[in-house]
């Protein structure tokens, strides 16, 4: 030990291991890897294919024919009882009608575009992909993909602005963006953050219940069963390297370098921060302005990946799931349309046909959503039999 190496802060363990933090560090590499932007990517691009066969087939959208047939019989309600001039059955089919042009797939495609731009900058080592600046082509394309989710997912960029689309491909454009939002989302990790004064993403937690959107309640394992579910797959966990020098930086400065850091503090975890990022608050709540205390960081791993054009082999390993996505074919045509009110509770068990064409929840679990074709049997989920409730379209 050197000379008042005493005086430097260190890390120290209270309920972290140093399995946890070998597995930490293995979850944060892999979610700023080439690999993990790259199956941002290819889930995004499944939802701009469908937009593209959308504006392609059927360049004007309406009404499927069972609600148009309800939409119309109302209108003849109103007519014959005065409440409305007989003109309104005038091309009732144009009263519910999206145009899908050129321009519409060109917005989604310059996401697409972002994407691909960012990942040969990225694989030929520039990471300044990440910045939030001119440079943050990575940035920009999850900015671009959340958007498309929030305009026809969520129906608007509030999520709730009553946004509605109409043709064939709408349903299936739908479903491939919850996917690929509940499958590893538009945006990997590693990015700078866009406001200063953040606290950390993440603090070391326990075990703890949550109250679920449905009423009851929803179980977070805490950090440690987190890391371990996110590594079951790994075969050999490399362990974390001890640095021969101490690179330190403290909340607020500039880091040096694009990398891992830890936090000296008790169970601190590890996060990412790239270089002349300020670094990081700590504390809860996580990854909120001026939120947590004023820390010590120390550089754990500088991220030097892909200098040489090559992925490290152990990118094979990161994410053992298939990158195969689901058959949305299925949901081509699917009537979204239905008698579903918000105040209503419908819960139904894997197996049993599903009652409405939409989003469904498992409970208990806040990222596990699917959207599902009317009369489809509602599936498992994560291997065993779950109750869904439906939450609209």
């Amino acid at each position: 030990m050197a000379l008042f190496d005493f005086l430097k802060p260190n890390w120290s363990a209270r309920k972290m291991t140093e399995d946890d933090r070998a597995r930490r560090l293995w979850v944060l590499k892999a979610f700023t890897s080439y690999t993990a932007w790259k199956r941002c990517r290819d889930r995004y691009a499944v939802f701009v294919n469908l937009m593209e066969l959308q504006c392609k087939e059927e360049p004007v959208g309406r009404l499927g024919p069972a609600e148009f047939a309800k939409y119309k019989a109302m209108v003849e309600r109103w007519v014959r009882n005065g409440e409305f001039p007989a003109k309104a059955l005038n091309n009732l089919e144009n009263d519910h009608r999206t145009d899908w042009d050129s321009s519409t797939y060109a917005r989604a495609l310059e996401g697409l575009s972002q994407y691909d731009r960012g990942l040969v900058q990225l694989r030929n080592g520039d990471r300044g992909v990440f910045l939030h600046n001119s440079r943050g082509l990575l940035e920009d394309a999850a900015n671009s993909a959340k958007y498309e989710y929030e305009i026809y997912y969520m129906g608007g960029p509030k999520g709730g602005d009553g946004m509605v689309f109409y043709g064939k491909y709408v349903p299936a454009m739908k479903a491939a963006l919850l996917w690929a939002a509940q499958h590893g989302g538009f945006n990997a990790g590693g990015m700078q953050p866009a406001m200063a004064e953040l606290s950390a993403p993440s603090v070391w937690t326990e075990p703890r219940d949550l109250p679920d959107p449905s009423g009851g309640k929803m179980h977070m394992p805490g950090s440690h069963v987190a890391l371990m579910e996110a590594t079951a797959h790994v075969k050999e966990l490399p362990r974390v390297p001890v640095p021969t020098q101490d690179i330190l930086v403290q909340t607020g400065e500039p880091c040096p370098v694009f990398g891992i850091y830890e936090p000296q503090v008790r169970d601190g975890m590890m996060a990412y921060m790239c270089q002349g990022q300020e670094a990081y608050r700590y504390g809860e709540p996580c990854n909120q302005p001026r939120a947590g205390t004023t820390v010590t960081w120390k550089l754990i791993w500088e991220d030097t990946r892909y200098r040489d054009g090559v992925i490290p082999e152990e990118e094979r390993d990161y994410f053992p799931e298939s990158n195969t996505p689901p058959d949305f074919s299925r949901l081509v045509g699917a009537e979204l349309a239905n008698d579903w009110r918000s105040d209503q509770l419908v819960v139904q068990r894997s197996g049993e046909p599903a009652k409405y064409t939409g989003t469904w929840a498992a409970q208990g679990d806040l990222h596990g959503r699917i959207f599902w074709r009317q009369g489809d049997p509602l599936p498992l989920h994560k291997g065993s039999a779950v109750d869904w409730v439906y939450s609209g379209v």
